[in-house]
């Protein structure tokens, strides 16, 4: 599995982590490169149906942060 995040692995189905890093990737993505706002709103809306809780989504953006420079929020709030 991927230790690249940390993610509590135990909390959510293989789909899910799946699902997780590939929106984590999407977000560092646009440290780069132009991406589809509503790809990144469509992904934004499954990852936060995913963790449906506000104390993770915050940890998971700090650890994002922490790694990449790219926080979810700041990218998402971008958006509006």
């Amino acid at each position: 599995m991927n230790n690249e995040y940390k993610i509590d692995y135990d909390m959510f189905t293989a789909q899910e982590i799946v699902q997780i890093i590939n929106f984590f990737r999407l977000i560092e993505k646009t440290k780069y490169q132009k991406v589809d706002p509503d790809l990144l709103k469509t992904k934004y809306n499954e990852y936060r149906n995913i963790l449906r809780n506000k104390a993770l989504e915050k940890q998971y953006d700090k650890m994002l942060y922490e790694k990449s420079n790219v926080s979810i929020y700041q990218v998402i709030k971008s958006l509006k």
